[in-house]
Parts: structure tokens; sequence; C-alpha cells
């Protein structure tokens, strides 16, 4: 089975999105949090648990 011209390139496009995802969350990772903003995040990840469970129960 071989691939298209198109299959390739949107292989390849795709390829390099997911390398700069991972270049972006590696510097992302590297950077100092706040207190604050990591106070914020859990209480937004809290959130979205809570919507999850909501939205199941319906």
């Amino acid at each position: 089975m071989s691939h298209s011209s198109d299959d390739t390139t949107d292989l390849l496009v795709e390829m390099a999105v997911d390398q700069e995802i991972a270049s972006l969350l590696a510097a992302i990772e590297q950077e100092e949090i706040p207190d604050r903003l990591s106070k914020l995040a859990i209480e937004l990840q809290n959130a979205l648990v809570e919507k999850r469970r909501r939205d199941v129960k319906s």
C-alpha cells in the first residue's frame, strides 16, 4: 500500500507540528511557575473535573 504525495505531506506537517508542540512544552516545563498560577491551575482542573462529572450524570 503506497502513500500519495498528499498523505506524505500531511504526515510531514503533522510531525512538524508535533515537534513544535513538544518543543514548546519542554520550554514551558523549564519555566518557574508562580504560586498563584499553580493555585489557579489546580482550581481550573478541579472545576473541569466537576463539570465533566455533571455532564456524565446528565
